[in-house]
């Protein structure tokens, strides 16, 4: 079987296992998935636990999904997997730590501040991991990516949410400001409010976390320094 298994290929492996629990099948699905139950893993410390501890934890979470999903569930594989690993994760965090303050500030690490106008990608600096993705990680990325904007943009009010977006990709508080026809402090309050109901969305749900925005933010910054280096070009 290959590492990495094509969208069609892994759906059609769920529902043989599914429907004959051949644990063949399963332990290769587990072997070509391992890459994501790391990926999702990574993020999660616990205290007075190794690492292989937490994947263990990991690949619990990944078996669960394997057991349980259903394509009427409306989502992907790999997504219900990212979200099963996760709930496996804390769950674990939960009993180890046994506070759940602690639990947030340990396992989802999203300590975001803001900076100056000479700080051209103040969040981004905090919190985009330069690794490069592992193997059989950019699918979920993508996918991550996805949910990840449509969370906000239901989280967010349009404006914002347009603050936000104009802050990632670069634009100061005043250029930000001239486009949407406010002022700095407007701006600027925006940001704040964008920050508390996107810690406190953290704080109450599992289908968000600082992993997928990390992702997120990286690919609105991305995407505007390929529109200015295409402007370049042209």
């Amino acid at each position: 079987m290959e590492r990495n298994l094509k969208r069609t290929d892994l759906a059609r492996k769920i529902s043989e296992y599914q429907s004959t629990h051949d644990e063949t099948i399963a332990t290769e699905l587990m072997k070509s998935l391992e890459p994501l139950v790391m990926s999702v893993c990574r993020k999660f410390y616990m205290d007075g636990m190794e690492q292989d501890d937490v994947l263990q934890e990991g690949r619990v979470g990944l078996y669960k999904a394997m057991r349980d999903y259903r394509p009427g569930y409306g989502t992907t594989f790999v997504s219900f997997a990212v979200r099963c690993i996760r709930c496996q994760c804390i769950t674990a965090v939960k009993a180890a730590n046994r506070y759940k303050q602690q639990i947030l500030s340990q396992a989802l690490s999203l300590d975001v501040t803001m900076h100056e106008d000479n700080e051209r990608r103040c969040w981004l600096d905090m919190l985009v991991d330069e690794d490069v993705p592992a193997p059989g990680e950019e699918m979920m990325i993508e996918e991550s990516i996805a949910q990840c904007d449509t969370i906000l943009r239901e989280l967010l009010s349009p404006y914002h949410f347009r603050v936000l977006i104009a802050r990632l990709e670069g634009g100061s508080y005043t250029s930000i400001a001239r486009e949407l026809g406010r002022n700095p402090k407007s701006v600027d309050n925006a940001l704040q409010r964008a920050k508390k109901l996107i810690f406190g969305y953290l704080e109450q749900h599992d289908d968000l976390d600082a992993w997928m925005l990390e992702h997120y933010f990286a690919h609105i910054a991305d995407r505007r320094a390929d529109d200015d280096d295409a402007s370049a070009i042209a």
